[in-house]
């Protein structure tokens, strides 16, 4: 089966490590994959191409940046054509509006169009947003995909005639588990948080919390591991909380795993997630997680069983959480064990990639 896959770019957040995963799974003797990248290269264009699958690797915006949405449109119907694939299967807002602007140009309707959704557009977009989306990817794709149930529960509410599923994250955790005893220095606690700084993913609700968080008699560090563009706005907050000897930044971490099994707690502050791939990979060692109530995340933690769901943008509730998990290391590793066992009964990457060739086959 020959698919084209179309991506905004390879950097290292999570839509794009889940394409890496999902086509280092797809058997190479079966797949024929080619990926078109429609902003920019990013960081992990030659892994992807490194890929027993992956044929063929193209940048839509190589050498020009600002290149038309339509001019775009019109080069994904050139290579519709020259490649002629079995299906077009497009990731993230960008990428599934610029396929599904080709496809509505009557470029190549006879190809099965496959959008996935990485995320709950109608929490992150406003009502125009809303109307491109509506009109350019949920009418024109044959298949909707997302990872999160609850978000596919949505979908279908609004969209009763709609094929829309929803496939769980691959996932690939460590064989070491998260315990207190793991803990160099018990007496200072870590908090991490995962994620690229951007304005949906909420730090500045996390810098907030810890700022009021000092002024209760707990020792504390924070780690924010990440990049992006609000990085340098971050640490300006964090300086002027004056909190920059107990916050660090040091940037993307290609070993999180290690970081987080040295850490006391992790904290995602979100306005809004799908099922976001720093959370359950914290979760799946076994680690105590304070994350915001919103998306797929209400499918991933039952407050106060295995994690603690705070509402989103609330400070003051994150610090209550933190202290908390921070000043009662029974129910901390109570939280846990039990996160550990929701993602256990939760993800199975076998499982996942067989319902996407489930799916696929059905263009057959």
């Amino acid at each position: 089966m020959r698919i084209l896959y179309v991506i905004d770019s390879m950097t290292k957040d999570g839509a794009e490590s889940q394409l890496l995963k999902t086509l280092a799974r797809l058997p190479s003797e079966r797949y024929e994959a080619s990926v078109m990248l429609s902003r920019a290269e990013g960081e992990r264009a030659a892994e992807l191409a490194a890929m027993p699958c992956v044929r063929e690797v193209t940048t839509l915006a190589a050498g020009n940046k600002r290149r038309h949405l339509l001019e775009k449109a019109f080069a994904i119907a050139g290579v519709v054509k020259a490649l002629q694939p079995d299906i077009v299967h497009s990731w993230l807002w960008y990428s599934n509006f610029i396929c599904g602007l080709s496809r509505k140009c009557g470029f190549w309707r006879h190809i099965p169009f496959v959008a996935s959704q990485r995320g709950d557009y109608h929490a992150r977009y406003g009502t125009f947003r809303l109307w491109l989306t509506e009109k350019l990817i949920y009418n024109t794709a044959d298949i909707l995909l997302t990872n999160s149930e609850p978000i596919q529960h949505h979908l279908c509410q609004l969209y009763p005639d709609k094929k829309i599923f929803s496939i769980p994250n691959l996932l690939e955790l460590p064989t070491q588990v998260w315990a207190q005893q793991q803990r160099a220095d018990t007496a200072e606690k870590l908090i991490v948080s995962v994620g690229r700084f951007a304005p949906e993913k909420g730090h500045r609700y996390l810098i907030e919390a810890l700022n009021l968080l000092k002024q209760q008699d707990i020792a504390w560090r924070c780690t924010f591991l990440g990049e992006g563009e609000l990085a340098a706005e971050l640490q300006a907050l964090v300086a002027e909380y004056g909190l920059s000897a107990q916050v660090t930044f040091p940037g993307f971490c290609e070993d999180v795993f290690s970081m987080l099994l040295t850490a006391d707690v992790f904290v995602l502050p979100s306005l809004h997630e799908s099922s976001p791939n720093a959370l359950i990979e914290a979760m799946g060692i076994g680690m105590p997680c304070i994350a915001s109530d919103v998306g797929g995340i209400v499918d991933l933690i039952e407050s106060e069983k295995n994690g603690i769901r705070v509402p989103s943008q609330n400070p003051e509730a994150l610090t209550a959480a933190l202290q908390r998990v921070l000043t009662q290391p029974q129910f901390a590793t109570e939280l846990g064990r039990n996160a550990r066992t929701t993602i256990q009964r939760k993800f199975n990457s076998a499982a996942s990639i067989k319902k996407l060739e489930e799916i696929y086959r059905q263009f057959l």
